[in-house]
């Protein structure tokens, strides 16, 4: 009886296994008053792999869930002058969570009573150097700001890639700011989002990264497309 048990319990998890997605991932924030909705995610027979919650630290609703079992992927939601975003998750990292990604701005070319965190691009370009630089220099997988759907998004990213730009390049040798993968935000139909991403593609936006391509993100990272 116990190895039949055992034999339909190592069933069920290489099908749990094989239906999972690392596509799939979640925004979540824990709401105190609805306690009994954190665990929906987290439930046998759950797709989802990662999520984020707008902060650079996780969850405490998640506390007893390990990286490789629920991935919290750290963002950078607005403006900082400090480093206290790279602090944050170099604490993680020597606590001994693996990060492996990073996505950074909320809508920044969106007005925050909106839910945009409304930075000037010469701002932003000067906190992504302080903190999002050193963490891809440890190869994590940094994400370009998530624009609006709106005709202003492409219009602020190429402004701060600009300005990240002359923030490091010195003495004549110019250099580019890079990033891992592109974060996109949409809210409509399909066809919309075709376009907007057509878009995107047009504008030069979307770059070809270390000789990996998916849209301009790399093929390790194709599972957040």
């Amino acid at each position: 009886m116990h190895s039949s048990f055992a034999l339909l319990a190592a069933v069920l998890s290489v099908a749990d296994a094989q239906t999972r997605s690392d596509k799939r991932g979640l925004v979540f924030v824990p709401n105190k008053d609805s306690p009994e909705d954190n665990k929906i995610w987290v439930q046998d027979g759950s797709d989802l792999t990662w999520y984020y919650n707008y902060d650079p630290t996780p969850s405490a609703a998640f506390s007893d869930q390990s990286q490789s079992a629920f991935e919290f992927v750290p963002m950078l939601w607005g403006s900082i002058d400090d480093t206290s975003f790279l602090d944050a998750v170099n604490g993680l990292i020597e606590g001994g969570r693996n990060i492996s990604h990073v996505l950074t701005f909320n809508e920044p070319d969106g007005p925050t009573q909106y839910g945009g965190s409304n930075i000037y691009p010469y701002k932003a370009a000067q906190v992504w150097v302080d903190n999002i630089i050193p963490l891809a220099e440890k190869g994590i997988k940094v994400g370009l700001p998530a624009c609006t759907g709106g005709t202003g998004g492409i219009p602020w990213l190429q402004q701060f890639l600009g300005n990240c730009s002359q923030l490091i390049s010195t003495d004549g040798n110019t250099k580019n700011c890079s990033y891992d993968f592109v974060a996109l935000h949409w809210y409509g139909n399909f066809e919309g989002l075709a376009s907007h991403m057509g878009e995107y593609s047009a504008a030069c936006v979307l770059l070809y990264l270390s000789n990996r391509h998916v849209y301009g993100v790399p093929d390790y990272d194709d599972r957040f497309v």
